[in-house]
């Protein structure tokens, strides 16, 4: 077996076989290639997965595959650029990312809007990416969980394969747990008047979208959000969310089904109005990701950690007239 710190790219000529090493279990099929293949275009790497010269133990697997101890991973013959260690990231955002808390198991930063949680079709590289490029180049990292590139807020990746295994096992229980919440907040358009208002609605993926678009639907997964409005702001609502279950999109999609639409959200949102706060700066979802609660999974340790309200809440916040 090769040891894949010791390669640029598999040898010319031949494929190579890689034995997957204890910090790569459970990360991603095409993040593990990026870092194996430095120089190799990422469109490249997701063709070589799709045609199936990348083999998993012999056989053909997507991208997303999550790779397991003793794994076998077959890469074909492949001509490298120069290495130029993390080229196409830009190492001067890791500063945006404020760590809220940290330990030998668990990490938890406030992701900053506008920067993606990994890279992908389009993107160098997201706050995984940059997190092992600057400060975790030697140890294991991986995503507990994701938020969209535009939500900002508490974001938890893993320090150690079995914290991660633990932490996905909570997140699929969360509706039923009582040691794993996660508390967001959002503006909406429109001064929502109740109290507490509890969507269960169930949601799915439109079909025959070029973009990734989800619909409420009968036949759709179940999902469950529970929205409590906290200040009335001159035609807009400053709103808690708890989040029962964990959909694509699901604050996003139950808000705008009950009539008030996340400001400034693109793809649900009211489309005058995002043109509207543009004007002012805002032009992302005003969507955050503000308390976690769950239960530490080493210790036991109830842990509950919060990111202020980032500078486009207050700014909205702080306005005096309708716009």
């Amino acid at each position: 077996m090769v040891n894949p710190d010791e390669i640029i790219g598999p040898q010319a000529g031949r494929p190579t076989l890689l034995e997957v090493d204890e910090r790569s279990v459970t990360r991603r099929l095409d993040n593990y290639l990026r870092r194996i293949l430095k120089g190799v275009p990422k469109s490249h790497i997701y063709r070589i997965i799709r045609d199936g010269q990348v083999r998993v133990n012999g056989g053909r697997v997507k991208p997303d595959y999550r790779l397991r101890p003793d794994d076998k991973v077959r890469i074909p013959p492949i001509r490298t650029a120069n290495r130029e260690s993390d080229a196409e990231l830009d190492l001067s955002k890791v500063e945006m990312i404020q760590t809220l808390y940290e330990d030998q198991s668990i990490l938890v930063v406030n992701k900053p809007p506008g920067i993606a949680v990994h890279g992908g079709t389009g993107l160098a590289g997201g706050i995984i990416e940059l997190l092992r490029a600057k400060r975790y180049a030697d140890s294991f990292l991986e995503l507990a969980h994701r938020l969209d590139k535009d939500t900002s807020g508490c974001l938890i990746l893993s320090k150690t394969p079995d914290c991660l295994r633990s932490l996905h096992a909570s997140l699929r229980r969360q509706e039923e747990s009582a040691y794993f919440h996660k508390t967001y907040h959002i503006i909406v358009v429109g001064e929502w008047q109740a109290d507490v208002q509890e969507v269960n609605a169930p949601i799915k993926k439109a079909r025959g979208n070029l973009v990734s678009r989800v619909i409420v639907s009968p036949s759709g997964s179940p999902a469950r959000t529970i929205f409590q409005p906290l200040r009335r702001l001159n035609g807009f609502t400053l709103v808690e969310v708890k989040l029962m279950t964990g959909r694509m999109h699901q604050i996003r999609v139950h808000a705008a089904s009950v009539g008030f639409p996340v400001a400034a959200d693109r793809k649900y949102g009211n489309v005058s109005t995002n043109q509207q706060l543009a004007r002012i700066g805002i032009k992302r979802q005003l969507l955050h990701a503000t308390k976690i609660e769950l239960q530490h999974p080493d210790t036991g340790v109830l842990l509950k950690i919060e990111a202020p309200l980032p500078d486009d809440f207050e700014q909205l916040m702080s306005t005096r007239s309708n716009l």
